[in-house]
């Protein structure tokens, strides 16, 4: 630890070792709050112990029954005593928010001085994830989510973990940067993982309507929501920045939702947050719709009587925070896609989203996912992604000259093969239709020709005459029909073999 943040650390210890007040030492009963206070006294015996494993147990107990202010004094105290000066630095910034102007002075300037004092390259993040789990770094408790305000963490790499109920569900290392201000939002997987999504970016893109709206209320709505994203560390979408992406769009762009979100994905912001007032009932009405998650995250209405300032400022002050609230806590589900070939480039609800292999966190809800790769068709397919689940895609692309073809001569394959039974059968019966036209012409023209066994004298009249013109015109006809059916049944193309299909790869 530098000297100055041992200093600092030490002159903290000097004041913060003395634990609760005697009041809140008093405090008996059955009630949460109490229990709470009962297990941060146990606690704080673990620490004049040096067990610092046990303290941290007892204080995530705590935690469970009431999140007290406390806690988080006692957990900078376990942070301070092993030497992580930044994470104490956090844990006594958070107990001098919690316990706001009932803190003595004195009490204050120290927490102050010591924060001061740091030297350590530190980043902020703002930690979002299931209302009520717990939050660990590192293997450390850091509290209860949503946390009070942003955490102050060492600019290096660290592991975080929340804890559902009972479920435990940890993310892979992630590297922070000095002087980072970002926004994590974990959402728990499978397998015990969570999945950590690091935005950056913290704009809200603000869209107020009626246009007709008047100017004042238009200010007041906006500088409302201004004052609570600036709260939650983020900002609006600067007007200079809108103007530019808008240039090249229709006029109405800004009214429509699709070019809403489309401006809002390609500015890199995290939300689009639409105001509607409808002054005709006398409400406010707003819609947050999350970019990562790709869908609406939270709606809510508030009633603002006749919508002049204070009733339209408190009306959206309150309004604001719930919208927030819903769309924190809105159940999410993990989308894992996967191609082959890799690569290819992926679009969620008509957005461009990344390519494979993909992983994101998304709202629940059917979403379409699309995939499309140079040299393969377009992968295009509907999932369905529940709370706190893996989803899994896994396309297999085909080639762009890929074709489906049916039995049967066509431009674009060969004809299919007829079967085996065909040409016998068929060559049978063109045999046989040969020689029975054959026979039947043979009769035909010994049709009244003399029949006797010997011929009779010159100008004699003959006994016997052949009578074989019907016969012989009967075994014709016979014989050319089966001629022609044998033919055709060889030469007429093969049906789809039951609507067989055979899909051919043309190089």
């Amino acid at each position: 630890m530098p000297k100055s943040s041992h200093i600092a650390a030490t002159l903290l210890s000097a004041w913060l070792c003395l634990g609760p007040s005697p009041a809140v030492r008093a405090q008996s009963g059955s009630d949460p709050r109490s229990r709470s206070h009962e297990l941060c006294l146990q606690a704080e015996q673990a620490l004049s112990a040096r067990d610092l494993g046990q303290a941290e147990r007892l204080l995530e107990q705590a935690l469970r029954v009431s999140a007290l202010p406390e806690i988080s004094l006692y957990l900078g105290r376990i942070a301070e005593q092993q030497g992580r000066a930044v994470a104490a630095a956090d844990h006594f910034r958070r107990y001098l928010a919690a316990m706001g102007e009932s803190l003595d002075e004195a009490s204050r300037s120290r927490i102050l001085a010591g924060q001061q004092a740091l030297r350590e390259p530190v980043a902020e993040l703002d930690i979002l994830g299931p209302s009520g789990s717990l939050l660990y770094v590192d293997d450390h408790l850091v509290g209860v989510l949503p946390l009070s305000g942003p955490m102050m963490l060492s600019a290096t790499s660290h592991r975080f973990r929340i804890v559902v109920k009972q479920s435990r569900f940890e993310s892979d290392p992630l590297d922070l940067t000095p002087s980072m201000r970002a926004e994590l939002h974990l959402t728990p997987g499978t397998s015990g993982t969570a999945v950590a999504i690091l935005s950056l970016s913290s704009e809200w893109l603000v869209v107020i309507e009626p246009t007709e709206m008047e100017p004042a209320q238009r200010a007041l709505v906006e500088q409302t929501v201004a004052t609570l994203a600036k709260r939650e560390r983020a900002s609006l979408l600067a007007p200079q920045r809108l103007s530019r992406a808008l240039k090249n769009r229709p006029a109405s762009c800004l009214h429509e939702p699709s070019c809403q979100e489309s401006v809002a994905r390609e500015l890199g912001t995290r939300a689009v947050v639409r105001i509607r007032l409808d002054q005709t009932a006398g409400k406010l009405r707003a819609e947050w719709f999350d970019i990562d998650g790709g869908g609406v995250a939270a709606t809510r209405e508030r009633s603002c009587g006749a919508c002049r300032e204070t009733q339209l400022q408190q009306a959206a002050s309150v309004l604001g925070g719930e919208l927030l609230r819903e769309a924190q806590n809105h159940p999410r589900g993990v989308l894992e896609v996967s191609s082959s070939p890799t690569g290819a480039q992926v679009e969620i609800d008509g957005q461009a989203r990344g390519v494979t292999p993909y992983q994101r966190a998304l709202l629940i809800g059917k979403h379409a996912v699309r995939l499309t790769h140079d040299g393969y068709r377009d992968f295009q397919q509907s999932v369905e992604i529940i709370a706190g689940k893996n989803q899994s895609l896994d396309a297999t692309l085909e080639p762009e000259h890929s074709t489906v073809v049916t039995s049967g001569s066509g431009p674009n394959g060969p004809p299919a093969k007829r079967p085996l039974w065909r040409f016998l059968v068929g060559g049978g019966l063109i045999g046989t239709g040969v020689l029975l036209s054959g026979l039947g012409l043979s009769a035909w023209s010994r049709n009244g020709s003399c029949a006797d066994t010997s011929a009779p004298p010159p100008d004699a009249p003959c006994n016997y005459l052949y009578n074989t013109g019907a016969v012989g015109a009967g075994l014709f006809t016979v014989g050319l029909g089966l001629t022609i059916g044998g033919a055709l049944l060889i030469a007429w193309p093969a049906k789809a073999t039951a609507d067989r299909t055979a899909s051919r790869s043309l190089r």
